[in-house]
């Protein structure tokens, strides 16, 4: 894609936020191919995953080129329907906020909310559910379920190796965890080396379980070890807690939210069936619980993992076909 648009947004409902985050953010804007400011065209909101960079301007390896540049290609040749592609900024200061209102994170899905009107405001889009797609991968694919489950803003959603299933995606990865507090010298040297480094591995795979335990409390005086299903000196779990992660599963929230995604006009699940992180069992688990309420859904399996799949994106887009047909001139008033 050309060089995207970078808007600065002054937010109103992340002043104040319980982290101390920035309440300025800035969002990536790509533009599709034949915008002129007069014809109007859908938007897709995508959501990046956990600790990532809010954009898709950079490339994530040396070789092949950004995801702009490939869903630019693909909307140039008809592959994916032309529209708007928007990256949020929703980090926080430990990675990623999930998307959701949290109590001791702050309102990123009213933030979410506050920039679908900035930029129908500022742009030539269609400003109506059924043509704004929300999606992405891995936290953003967790997101994008969770707006279609409860916001009224999107038709469309598209969650790639999404969190779901917590009992596969969450729980394997305490232990590991456990084992980096300690080696780190407890929880606050580990969030000491945010700024210092290393963020290897084992550290990335800590802070995430940091961010969803913040991310998942009801309290805003919540603190991080509190904030573990278990006690990150004994390792002694606690239920209560592990309950509170659990409501916020996209399995266990279905029967409350199974009528508002069978009214979206695609609901699109993909999956590595090599993800490192077992995120396959989790959406494999949505996608039977999809079933047994009847949504209807596209659910594919890719022999991929959880990294390295960024020409996923692509082909999941190309569902939004689906929905988005050629429309007929749509022109802002004058």
């Amino acid at each position: 894609m050309s060089d995207p648009l970078l808007l600065d947004h002054e937010s109103t409902v992340l002043r104040g936020n319980p982290l101390g985050d920035p309440c300025r953010r800035r969002i990536e804007v790509h533009l599709p191919p034949g915008y002129d400011g007069v014809r109007r065209f859908p938007v897709v909101y995508w959501l990046p995953g956990f600790g990532a960079h809010p954009g898709l301007a950079g490339k994530a390896l040396a070789f092949g080129s950004s995801v702009a540049d490939r869903l630019r290609l693909a909307m140039t040749d008809g592959r994916v329907p032309p529209a708007l592609l928007v990256v949020p900024d929703c980090t926080t200061a430990y990675g990623g906020s999930q998307y959701i209102d949290s109590a001791a994170c702050g309102p990123y899905a009213g933030y979410l909310a506050e920039v679908v009107a900035e930029i129908d405001r500022r742009f030539a889009t269609r400003p109506q559910a059924a043509w704004r797609a929300v999606g992405g991968k891995s936290s953003g694919g967790y997101g994008a379920l969770v707006a279609g489950m409860t916001s009224p803003l999107f038709g469309a959603v598209v969650a790639c190796s999404p969190d779901a299933g917590f009992e596969h995606s969450y729980l394997p990865l305490l232990p590991r965890t456990l084992d980096t507090v300690g080696a780190a010298g407890g929880v606050d040297a580990l969030l000491a080396r945010r700024d210092s480094g290393p963020h290897d591995v084992p550290f990335m795979v800590a802070m995430s379980l940091v961010a969803m335990g913040m991310c998942y409390a009801d309290d805003p005086r919540t603190t991080v070890p509190d904030a573990l299903p278990c006690d990150p000196v004994t390792g002694l779990f606690r239920d209560e807690v592990w309950q509170r992660w659990l409501a916020h599963d996209p399995v266990r929230m279905l029967p409350a939210h199974a009528g508002r995604l069978a009214g979206l006009g695609l609901l699109h699940l993909s999956v590595g069936r090599r993800d490192e992180y077992g995120m396959h069992w989790g959406v494999r688990a949505l996608h039977a619980a999809l079933d047994g309420h009847r949504v209807p859904h596209v659910y594919l399996e890719h022999d991929g993992g959880h990294q390295g799949i960024e020409h996923i994106y692509t082909e999941a887009l190309a569902a939004l076909w689906k929905l988005w047909r050629e429309p007929e001139d749509d022109v802002c008033a004058a």
